[in-house]
């Protein structure tokens, strides 16, 4: 990341976070009936005359049940009526949903849940019967705003009076637009960063906001040789770690030509060939490992919390938060979010489907303790980080009662206010939207898999990711 942060000493310190204050993210719980009869653009006649407006995700959360209520109070008027493709199961954990924080935890939705998710709701948009408002964080919504079949938010957003971009971090917004067009708003993010020694990079004369992967495979060989005994990446595995790869570089490797997509298998089978190497030669493990014993890490950050405190297992004297590696531009700092909210062309309620993502995006829903990521607004990201600053004060916060955070000593850790400043002053950086076509990176785990356990060559996966991927994307 930028010099002015990493000059500041971020300095990453393996520190545990106690998240026994917070409460759960998500109940699981089935959408109400009301009795109405769906027509083809996905409408709802609710009872009693009231506006229907129909919303599909792929698991309902508190932040919407939330939103749900406050909103449906507010505007007695307007019936949320929210369907979730995928019931959170929360059995195991007695109806709460547990936070999982730090490197190497699977944080999201399974590839199975996925194409269970991106197949019921691609139907439903190709046969006109989509709901109104579709989170498509892992749809193609660019081939649905290609075709016609979603919205432009802007046509909406750009007459209301009350509502002011300005009040948001506009480089999120951007990150997700599509050549001006705000097709899809994404109401929270995460941020995907790289950590680990800072020095190596310096000594080599890189920088991580415009370094490649060839570069970092370049970097880990070379310090390999040195004899330090540390691994260049642990806990991952090749696929995954090939999967992250692609959807840095995925507008070099899926091009347009004459208008059909074009999967570039050369320049993927090396990229491929280059991780295995990584893993045959002892540069990188799937493994577990040590405190000190790896040289970086990618570490999806979840919640503002995890960059005021620097939070990674790693501790080396000269670790940072990076960039991971991309294209060679600065693109800057990777994001993905967990929710993109995209408007059905063929909505009858397109002013009311506006009002409650309006709604969402407004300070008090992004100030909710229910919001667990990054917020979009402004001020409610100050706010969340001041909240947390007195939880672990010991103060509670909004409605919390204290979060004990503990560096490696054992010592609890506080958040000082130029910790905060620190994270807001990153946020402008952020830049790449991430999300990228989930069945997409699911064929290209799955086929390299073979590639990785020697039972396939690479230019074999090549060919049959070509051919598939070519054939999907050109559907």
């Amino acid at each position: 990341m930028n010099n002015q942060v990493r000059n500041k000493g971020w300095k990453l310190s393996a520190l545990g976070v106690l998240c026994a204050a917070l409460t759960a993210c998500g109940s699981g719980s089935a959408p109400a009936e009301t009795g109405g009869e769906t027509g083809a653009s996905g409408e709802i006649a609710a009872s009693g005359g009231k506006t229907a407006v129909t919303m599909t995700v792929m698991t309902k959360n508190r932040f919407l049940e939330e939103a749900e209520a406050k909103f449906e109070s507010a505007h007695p008027d307007i019936d949320i009526q929210i369907e979730e493709v995928v019931p959170a199961d929360d059995t195991a954990t007695g109806g709460k949903t547990m936070i999982r924080m730090g490197p190497g935890q699977n944080i999201g939705p399974s590839a199975e849940e996925v194409d269970q998710y991106v197949n019921a709701v691609n139907t439903a948009i190709m046969s006109g019967k989509a709901a109104d408002i579709v989170s498509a964080e892992h749809l193609p919504y660019e081939k649905y705003a290609e075709e016609g079949l979603i919205a432009d938010w802007n046509e909406l957003a750009d007459q209301d009076g009350a509502f002011a971009k300005s009040d948001y971090f506009e480089n999120i917004f951007d990150g997700v637009s599509i050549g001006g067009g705000w097709y899809g708003i994404p109401t929270s993010y995460t941020l995907d960063v790289m950590v680990g020694d800072a020095s190596l990079l310096e000594s080599s004369g890189l920088n991580d906001e415009t370094w490649t992967w060839n570069q970092f495979i370049e970097l880990l060989e070379k310090e390999g040789q040195t004899g330090s005994g540390k691994f260049g990446l642990s806990m991952v595995e090749p696929e995954d770690l090939l999967a992250d790869l692609v959807e840095t570089v995925y507008e070099q490797l899926v091009a347009q030509d004459n208008g059909d997509a074009v999967f570039d298998g050369k320049a993927f089978q090396a990229y491929m060939e280059n991780v295995k190497k990584l893993y045959d030669d002892g540069l990188a493990t799937a493994e577990q490992t040590g405190p000190g014993s790896t040289n970086f890490s990618l570490v999806t950050m979840q919640m503002p919390i995890e960059v005021a405190s620097s939070f990674t297992k790693l501790s080396g004297e000269h670790d940072a938060l990076l960039r991971p590696p991309g294209t060679g531009q600065d693109e800057g700092i990777p994001f993905k979010s967990n929710q993109v909210l995209a408007l059905n062309a063929n909505s009858n309620v397109k002013e009311a489907a506006w009002e409650f993502v309006k709604f969402l995006l407004s300070q008090e829903m992004q100030s909710s303790p229910g919001l667990m990521n990054f917020p979009v607004h402004r001020e409610a990201l100050s706010v969340k980080l001041k909240e947390m600053q007195e939880m672990l004060a010991g103060g509670g916060g909004k409605g919390g009662k204290g979060l004990v955070m503990k560096g490696p000593n054992g010592a609890s850790v506080e958040l000082t206010d130029e910790d905060i400043e620190q994270v807001l002053s990153v946020i402008p950086s952020v830049g790449k939207y991430l999300n990228k076509d989930a069945k997409v990176l699911n064929m290209i785990r799955e086929e390299s898999a073979a590639f990785f356990s020697g039972s396939k060559t690479a230019k074999a996966v090549a060919d049959t990711l070509a051919n598939r991927i070519a054939t999907y994307l050109n559907e």
